[in-house]
């Protein structure tokens, strides 16, 4: 949103014609297109990795003997890709669409830059700007409803239909020639180039030509902030994930196993406006409980970093836990059947066998947790201190105070260090498949 300030204004000299020849009204109506158009675009072109990635892994693990036998019908591969690929990945688009909304109702920067009304906006004005905490809550709570209403719509309309492709092998890919090479190597690098190559070389040339020579110290603190909460939010993460997975696994009530599922999608559903309303609250009804002369009661402080700390492992837990219990799924019953018989309890056979397997899905998560915690802007800036800042909540007071150009050196640590953590994750995932493969 930043980086695209400068190619917004080139559009200026045209909506100040609008308005000169057709009025006010049209320049409201245009200049309103113009920005929700501008937000469709920065959306689109930064949150396409979600649907994209889960719907390649989807196509991927397509069943051969389908394709083959629609083929032989008579179906062309457009056809066959409509009719059996399509419904086949379904469950998989639609996580990657829920991962997409879930992001466009968290976010606050890109929304608050280009002056766009939104639900969490309206709660940041109403919390800070107005002092009405209580509304805020209620907003926040309205919100949540809304969000909850909208996964149970879809786990009604899915009902009990089943997706699966079988595990006949994939489908050989066909062959192109040289014009549709070039053709697919355009159109990927079409997203690519809008959410990464333009902004980074936009904001390479604001960072040589930035004015601050001085903002070395500021930007080591923010990444000091930002790598220490990460590294203490993935490990409260990790852990409090294994504990979920673990009783997940081995239990034997159904409601834990129902509480462990909902315990996977409830922090990520809630957006961070949402989350730190929770928080505050929760913190308002303990400080009650102690008083602010005790030691308890002076941890228990609203303007905590615990209470930051605790927001984030309750947002972003769902992925430790959601990978650890693929990563679970993997593993044959039958090695618990077996542990048991040789006199391992639940606690041994976890260590001793599941632990050793979920490496590499435990890796990942670590690394996409630290990634989000990094970029993370709503939690941070409702339950921050005033003296603590992040590159995310840094970046974005420059942004708010209209430097623009300063935003360029915070906002470049910011990426190279999510680049890297992708890239890692990347790197896990290909060295374990290679593994597993025969």
């Amino acid at each position: 949103a930043f980086a695209s300030t400068e190619a917004r204004e080139a559009f200026i000299p045209a909506l100040v014609q609008i308005r000169l020849e057709m009025g006010v009204d049209a320049y409201l109506k245009v200049e309103l297109v113009h920005r929700f158009a501008w937000l469709i675009l920065i959306f689109a072109a930064v949150l396409y990795p979600y649907v994209f990635l889960a719907c390649r892994s989807a196509f991927s693990g397509s069943s051969r003997r389908l394709a083959e036998a629609s083929r032989a019908l008579g179906s062309g591969r457009w056809a066959t890709f409509r009719k059996i690929n399509l419904p086949l990945a379904r469950p998989a688009l639609v996580a990657g669409l829920f991962l997409v909304a879930m992001e466009v109702i968290n976010d606050y920067g890109a929304v608050h830059h280009l002056g766009i009304n939104t639900m969490t906006v309206t709660i940041f004005r109403t919390w800070f700007s107005l002092g009405e905490l209580e509304t805020a809550r209620r907003l926040a709570g309205w919100m949540l409803l809304g969000i909850f209403t909208l996964v149970l719509l879809e786990q009604w309309q899915r009902g009990r239909r089943s997706f699966s492709s079988g595990q006949e092998g994939v489908p050989p890919r066909p062959r192109c020639g040289v014009a549709g090479a070039i053709s697919c190597w355009l159109v990927c690098l079409i997203p690519i180039a809008l959410g990464l190559l333009i902004p980074l070389f936009i904001l390479i040339q604001w960072w040589r030509a930035s004015t601050r020579p001085d903002s070395a110290p500021e930007i080591f603190a923010a990444a000091r902030n930002s790598l220490s909460l990460g590294v203490s939010v993935t490990l409260a993460c990790l852990l409090l994930g294994l504990v979920v997975a673990g009783v997940a696994r081995f239990t034997k009530r159904r409601s834990d196993r129902v509480m462990a599922q909902g315990s996977g999608i409830a922090g990520y559903a809630s957006p961070g406006a949402v989350m730190a309303a929770g928080v505050f609250a929760m913190a308002a009804a303990l400080r009650a409980w102690f008083p602010p002369e005790s030691w308890l009661g002076a941890r228990l402080l609203s303007d905590s970093l615990l209470w930051l700390g605790f927001g984030l492992t309750a947002r972003y837990i769902a992925i430790s836990i959601q990978m650890a219990r693929q990563s679970q799924s993997l593993i044959p019953i039958v090695n618990d059947n077996a542990a048991s018989t040789l006199g391992r309890g639940p606690l041994q056979s976890f260590i001793s066998i599941h632990l050793p397997l979920m490496r590499p899905a435990l890796a990942g998560a670590a690394i996409l947790i630290f990634v989000d915690v990094c970029k993370e802007l709503p939690l941070c800036l409702m339950l921050r201190t005033f003296d603590f800042e992040t590159l995310g909540t840094w970046t974005w007071g420059l942004a708010d105070q209209g430097q623009i150009w300063a935003t360029a050196a915070p906002s470049l640590v910011l990426i190279f260090t999510c680049l890297l953590g992708l890239t890692l994750v990347e790197t896990f995932g290909w060295r374990h498949q290679k593994r597993r493969q025969p």
